[in-house]
């Protein structure tokens, strides 16, 4: 594994962050061993390692990071957080830094937020057809709330960047709130939340309802109090967009009801709720045709139906990982109108919900990720990974 020869702290990080950024990942790992350095690069999802340093380095780069990201230099024995912004080839870069002190050092972990937003306002989340149809639609009211549901990491509130392009028009007032603020959009007012100055979402949404926004979007409902104050917002004829833990689109309203939160207020403000995960694409210059094995079906635990099938995949080259390169969202909606109200006041339950999914002839994730699958977006390795979340 090769190493950098750069002896000087500062100079050695800008060429790790220079390099992260020109690979496309999502974080940098400085991870201390028992005799060297070891730096990974996340990317489309996955650690690579890309060098291995000498030990020695780690506490130049820990001075460095807690320098500028505006930490405790002398204080090594306990977690810290920080953060600093720059500009990279006329391009605003945030980032996010994590130190845990571990048995051989320092642990340290950059994320790279880039300050540009690329989303086109055409579908490129990878929605199919008819779960485009409905968010669209869930997007062209004037009130209500829209949750998109999902485990860290699975692309929510890309998502919902995404929908603040598509809806950031001359006329229209749109007010976030986010911890952190991960894309800057011009014409959004984006409100960064501060704990430690006593800027929550709950104390941030309080005052962002009273400067007459149209259209709201909360990074993440956490508490009961901020459920409350986003509901009220969506039932006061504000469009409302957040994010929720759960894994899929029926478990939403049980969660916001083990909140605290009434079921009848669910029922009157809940317009869309959507689940996601993120999928790895196949490489386009290494990924081949190939019908589906009898060895893949068993492995990957696909339906049997599914022999034979044209697929693609990839060997891996120069430019992918593994055969995959990029990533793309894997969704299921259902879309809240009468028949979903009625059950959300009266005896509600995620197999209901799973139900009326189906009744509006709205794929589960894994049925879409097959549907991927099939248009050769994704390789069977990835939708099996997604199929397997069902069970």
């Amino acid at each position: 594994m090769q190493s950098i020869r750069i002896t000087q702290p500062d100079v050695l990080l800008d060429r790790i962050l220079r390099e992260a950024i020109v690979s496309k990942a999502s974080d940098v790992h400085l991870e201390p061993q028992e005799s060297y350095l070891r730096i990974r690069f996340r990317i489309d999802g996955i650690l690579h390692e890309r060098y291995r340093q000498p030990l020695k380095q780690l506490e130049g780069l820990s001075i460095r990071c807690k320098v500028i990201g505006h930490m405790n230099v002398a204080e090594s024995r306990k977690p810290q957080d920080g953060s600093w912004t720059t500009t990279m080839d006329k391009v605003p870069y945030d980032f996010r830094i994590s130190i845990l002190p571990s048995m051989y050092g320092e642990t340290i972990v950059i994320r790279i937020l880039s300050g540009q937003v690329d989303f086109i306002e055409k579908n490129t989340l990878g929605m199919l057809p008819c779960q485009e149809a409905l968010f669209r639609e869930a997007l062209s009211k004037k009130a209500g709330m829209i949750l998109t549901c999902g485990p860290t990491g699975s692309g929510k509130t890309s998502t919902l960047y995404a929908a603040l392009k598509l809806l950031n028009q001359e006329g229209v007032s749109i007010v976030s709130v986010e911890d952190p603020v991960e894309y800057r959009i011009s014409g959004i007012t984006q409100v960064q939340v501060n704990e430690l100055s006593g800027l929550t979402f709950g104390s941030g949404l309080r005052s962002i309802v009273r400067q007459d926004p149209d259209i709201l979007m909360i990074g993440e409902i956490r508490d009961k109090e901020t459920a409350e104050i986003a509901i009220h917002a969506a039932l006061t004829g504000h469009l409302v967009l957040s994010t929720l833990h759960t894994n899929h689109a029926e478990d939403a309203p049980l969660r916001l009801m083990d909140m605290g939160i009434p079921s009848y207020l669910l029922s009157a403000s809940l317009s869309l709720i959507m689940a996601q995960r993120l999928a790895g694409k196949v490489c386009r210059r290494c990924g081949k045709e190939h019908l589906l094995t009898e060895e893949e079906i068993e492995t990957g635990k696909l339906p049997p139906s599914l022999l034979g099938t044209r697929v693609r995949k990839g060997p891996g080259c120069e430019s992918c990982h593994a055969g995959l390169s990029g990533r793309t969202g894997v969704f299921e909606l259902i879309s809240i109108r009468q028949e979903e109200r009625v059950i959300l006041r009266n005896h509600f339950s995620p197999d209901l919900f799973r139900r009326q999914m189906k009744k509006q002839g709205q794929p589960t994730m894994g049925e879409a990720a097959l549907t991927l699958m099939k248009q050769g977006i994704i390789p069977p390795s990835e939708a099996s990974l997604i199929t397997a979340g069902e069970e």
